[in-house]
């Protein structure tokens, strides 16, 4: 299994347009591959040659790229183009963010066939499509139906992955490990993990990935990616946990 970082934890680097420096730096952690978020979040002006460029020099490859539904429907030729100048083929939906994607069952089965339609042409030209979620997904139930359900029940397996960010699970009664095996099993795609979230008063608080990390292993997924959870940002904690991850994923 390979190790990911989520580029957003280097937000403030980014925000002052360090881009470059900020995937040097993701790499020096030790990390293999980074996953970008949207590119309309991106400073203005950053290109995909010159994020593919940044990523060759520091020696790490682009494991998965974030972007909201809209453009997905309406540029997906572009994000295609895009995402084939990193070398990254998982395109990844990361949030239902308008009104008119999420709080009914009917905008959820709305975005579950969008996924449908979004994956098949991705997958025609050697991409593949996956969900990644983050907890109003499980907070929302239409019907005794969570919306995360819908949209797992109501997309082509075969066409639509998820990528599972775990920290959410535990807050709604979710055991991780068997969600893993018994509810997405060879339908999660990509690993989120942490090794801290948080606690009450919103206190950061140890948080076990290694028995998801095992489960996923074991599913043959191919890359578990560090999200951040520092405030503020602290780099030799990033290392460690780096480090703690490249050993995890890799016990037989």
């Amino acid at each position: 299994m390979k190790t990911g970082i989520q580029f957003y934890m280097f937000i403030e680097m980014i925000r002052q347009n360090k881009v470059e420096e900020a995937i040097e730096l993701a790499a020096q952690s030790g990390v293999d591959g980074v996953e970008f978020f949207s590119y309309l979040d991106l400073p203005e002006g950053t290109k995909p040659l010159m994020l593919r460029k940044a990523l060759n020099n520091a020696g790490v490859e682009c494991c998965g790229c974030h972007n909201h539904l809209k453009p997905l429907l309406e540029n997906l030729d572009f994000i295609m183009e895009y995402n084939y100048i990193l070398g990254n083929k998982n395109v990844l939906c990361h949030w239902l963010i308008e009104k008119t994607e999420r709080g009914s069952k009917e905008n959820y089965l709305r975005a579950a066939d969008s996924f449908n339609k979004i994956a098949y042409k991705l997958k025609q030209n050697g991409f593949d499509f996956a969900f990644h979620n983050h907890g109003f997904e499980f907070e929302e139930v239409f019907d005794g139906e969570r919306g995360y359900e819908i949209l797992l029940k109501n997309t082509d397996p075969y066409l639509v992955g998820f990528e599972l960010h775990i920290g959410a699970l535990p807050m709604f009664g979710l055991d991780i490990v068997d969600f893993i095996k018994n509810v997405l099993s060879y339908r999660l795609k990509l690993l989120h993990i942490h090794t801290k979230t948080f606690g009450p008063n919103m206190s950061l608080v140890d948080f076990d990935s290694a028995p998801a990390i095992k489960a996923a292993r074991e599913l043959c997924v191919p890359w578990a990616m560090l999200e951040s959870m520092y405030m503020p940002f602290d780099y030799e904690q990033l290392k460690n946990d780096v480090s703690w991850l490249r050993q995890t994923g890799n016990k037989g």
